[in-house]
């Protein structure tokens, strides 16, 4: 019994320290505590009860971060980690911390024994199973025998003990796997030492129905109570845990005063909280921190009602809890106990997400972690604030260190990120007033610069960021005009504020500064207003598509306006650009766009509109170069067929379209079209030949390309025959000519060429 009391005195002391792993917590409850509507849903154990919006699977325990440090399994911003930027036109909706997870007691009584206990204890294991077996003999058979209770409480004492030497050694063993599996050693990941005392719980069930009045009932009460709840959660019996709390109630009832009555609430509120039933969890944390102060699970206790009350989004008195814990870890001397760590990080993740302010928190932190802490963490803070949807504490927050030191280069940051919550969540005028006052701040001849000039790095990221905000109000108007309906003005305003901005010298940023601008002429372009639609079928137009083999007809070269000019320069700057890196304007709609290949396209359209083919199919080459694969080319393959046939470049139509056969480029396009529309250029390039440059034998050898390119094609095929005899004959290469003719006849005779070919070989048969 001693070493027994001398091992439960030592896992006291473990448990004062706070030695635990961490679980995640349960989904947070909107009820009072005092009458709760309905706990949520339960988890599957008290190590996955997180204040997500479901309980999640819990992760594996990991070194607690230290104070300013991340924490590895937040998909938050942890302690020490900054926060994503949000989409810029879709912020993500504030996330729980679906893996945060509060410090638990689970391993309060794990048996990490040291060498010297497991030497011990290993030696007199053997004598305990042999004493066991012999006392277990003597009470099945002896039933009336004198001091049956003491036999009985011995047997379930040493059984106990037994069981924690060899959980103490799978432990360890565990340990090791574990490490194993997380290098990549294990296939499998290791199952966890199941803590199974259901042999000890008849022992002590005995005692309680045949010796009631047995002198250490008490003890009984809770040891049966408290392997049957370890036992009942290691083995998934729910029905084995509530009738074992049952017992530690009737240890409540009986003996008031009992030293053993701090645990047995630990139990049976770990219990209830793993159940996420929180009425009955808050009930016990609560009987525990109030009535027993002096406990050595008390802190932890106390963290936890903390998170009991997190999970019914009573986060006053979360905040309350967690500061006790860590002002009171503080004056014992334990600074840098794992419980602390814990609860401060958890003290700020709850700051973030209660939305109660921030000073009191900050005053509080200064006090227990000092200054230059606590700077640390209220950056930290400001950045899950602004997460979370509180936008004003965490402009507030941020303001709050640019006034510590206006001279700071971190100013440059925190203006940043404070223009970067007004640009998505506040009105625009707002917004562009707060992009003067940063114009202001950081102004040429005011004292930031003067205090920076020298540090050229920083100087320059300045003038980076006053390009950057001011491009964020011409791309402002520019959203506005593209999807929102909002007419042409925001257009207007967009192209005022982006050429402003280009000719102060927009540096790095030049790139986006020309893609934004000439995206606000486009919209100007496309609007009806502006005089033209370039999205719009041909018919609009007054054109033609091909119909059969006759060209389509040429429209009337015009010139362009003043917005297609315009749109035309930038995009001589934009491609005139040494090194472009597809910067573009900061709107989601369009980041999946490649900006080279959809200016290009663009500009081909507009100038296929305006008759001006050779310019149009300049531009389709260069996207041809650019990324033949493109699919930009599969919709401008008709404007590739129009423009090429209306300036009869036929060499560059079959260029074009092989290029996106040879890229397998078909995914707009079908590949039937691009092999018909590379057939057409075949053909028409050796009616060209002959015709206008009366080269017969390269028309001929072009046509007979055409002709075994094109053969699985009916009307392609079928044309580059007939077109192959009509031009033989005009050269005077007769049997070509009849070969040709009769080609169509016999191979191609539902084609409509067979009748045309019927009547020519008619009139050359006989010669």
């Amino acid at each position: 019994m001693k070493r027994f009391a001398l091992a439960l005195s030592c896992l006291s002391v473990l448990l004062a320290a706070g030695i635990a792993f961490a679980q995640p917590a349960p989904q947070p409850a909107a009820e009072e505590p005092a009458k709760p509507a309905e706990p949520a849903k339960p988890a599957e154990d008290p190590a996955k009860a997180a204040p997500a919006p479901a309980p999640v699977e819990p992760a594996k325990a990991a070194p607690t971060p230290a104070l300013g440090e991340p924490a590895k399994t937040d998909p938050a911003p942890a302690l020490g980690e900054p926060a994503k930027e949000d989409s810029p036109t879709n912020p993500p909706e504030p996330a729980k911390d679906k893996k945060r997870r509060p410090y638990t007691s689970t391993e309060f009584e794990e048996e990490n024994m040291t060498d010297f206990e497991i030497e011990n204890y290993g030696k007199i294991a053997k004598i305990r199973e042999d004493s066991i077996k012999k006392m277990v003999d003597l009470v099945e058979n002896t039933p009336n025998y004198p001091n049956f209770a003491d036999v009985c409480y011995r047997i379930a004492e040493y059984m106990t003990e037994n069981i924690k030497f060899r959980l103490s050694l799978e432990n360890r063993q565990y340990k090791k796997d574990l490490a194993r599996f997380e290098a990549g050693e294990l296939k499998e990941e290791p199952e966890p030492p199941l803590k199974d005392y259901s042999g000890t719980l008849v022992y002590y069930e005995k005692i309680l129905v045949e010796h009631p009045k047995y002198v250490r009932i008490e003890e009984v009460l809770f040891y049966v109570g408290r392997n049957g709840v370890e036992t009942g959660k290691a083995l998934g019996d729910d029905k084995l845990v509530e009738k074992s709390v049952k017992y530690l109630n009737k240890l409540d009832e009986l003996f008031p005063q009992s030293q053993f009555l701090p645990k047995a609430y630990l139990l049976a509120a770990e219990y209830f909280f793993t159940k996420n039933n929180l009425f009955e969890a808050l009930k016990y944390y609560k009987k525990l921190v109030d009535n027993h102060k002096e406990a050595p699970m008390y802190l932890y206790a106390l963290y936890k009602l903390g998170w009991t009350y997190y999970n019914y989004q009573q986060y006053d008195n979360t905040l309350l809890c967690f500061q006790e814990v860590i002002q009171k870890l503080r004056e014992a001397g334990r600074e840098q106990d794992t419980l602390r760590s814990m609860t401060l990080k958890d003290y700020v993740i709850t700051l973030s997400e209660a939305g109660l302010g921030w000073t009191s928190g900050r005053d509080f932190l200064f006090q227990e972690i000092g200054k230059d802490n606590t700077h640390t963490v209220l950056l930290e803070l400001a950045d899950m604030l602004a997460q979370r949807g509180f936008y004003d504490d965490a402009v507030a927050i941020y303001t709050y260190f640019v006034n510590l030191d206006q001279n700071a280069a971190e100013c440059l940051t925190y203006w940043n990120k404070i223009l970067r919550i007004y640009r998505f969540n506040f009105p625009f005028e707002e917004v562009e007033k707060k992009v003067k006052e940063f114009r202001f701040f950081f102004r040429a001849d005011g004292p930031w610069f003067a205090n920076n000039k020298g540090n050229t790095e920083v100087a320059d990221k300045a003038g980076d960021l006053l390009v950057k905000w001011d491009l964020s109000l011409a791309e402002f108007y520019l959203e506005e005009a593209l999807y929102f309906n909002k007419g042409e003005d925001p257009f207007y305003l967009a192209i005022g504020r982006f050429r402003e901005t280009i000719a102060a010298g927009a540096g790095k940023r030049l790139e986006q500064g020309l893609v934004g601008l000439m995206m606000a002429h486009l919209g100007l372009i496309r609007s009806a207003s502006a005089g033209r639609v370039i999205f719009v079928a041909e018919n609009v137009l007054g054109l033609a598509y091909p119909d059969d083999y006759k060209l389509p007809k040429k429209i009337r070269r015009m010139t362009l306006d003043k917005n297609e000019s315009e749109f035309m320069t930038a995009k001589d700057q934009y491609l005139a650009l040494p090194e472009r890196k597809g910067q573009k304007p900061d709107l989601k709609p369009f980041a999946g766009v490649d900006p080279v290949a959809y200016i290009l396209y663009s500009s081909a359209l507009i100038y296929y509109t305006r008759g001006m083919n050779e310019e149009g199919l300049a531009d389709l080459d260069r996207l041809v170069a650019h990324n033949p694969n493109s699919d930009y080319l599969g919709w401008a393959i008709d404007m590739i067929y129009q423009m090429s046939a209306r300036a009869e470049d036929w060499a560059g139509l079959q260029k074009r379209t092989k290029a996106m056969l040879d890229a397998g480029n078909t995914r707009v396009a079908p590949p039937e079209q691009v092999r018909d529309f590379l057939c057409a250029g075949m053909i028409n390039e050796g009616i060209a030949l002959a015709d206008k440059e009366k080269r017969y034998g390269d028309a001929l050898s072009k046509l007979s390309s055409a002709a075994q390119t094109c053969g699985d094609n009916l009307d392609r095929g079928a044309e580059a025959y007939y077109r192959l005899g009509e031009i033989a004959e005009k050269g005077g290469f007769i049997p070509q000519a009849k070969e040709a003719y009769q080609k169509v006849i016999s191979e191609y005779g539902k084609s409509k060429y067979k009748g045309m070919a019927q009547r020519n070989f008619g009139k050359i048969k006989n010669k």
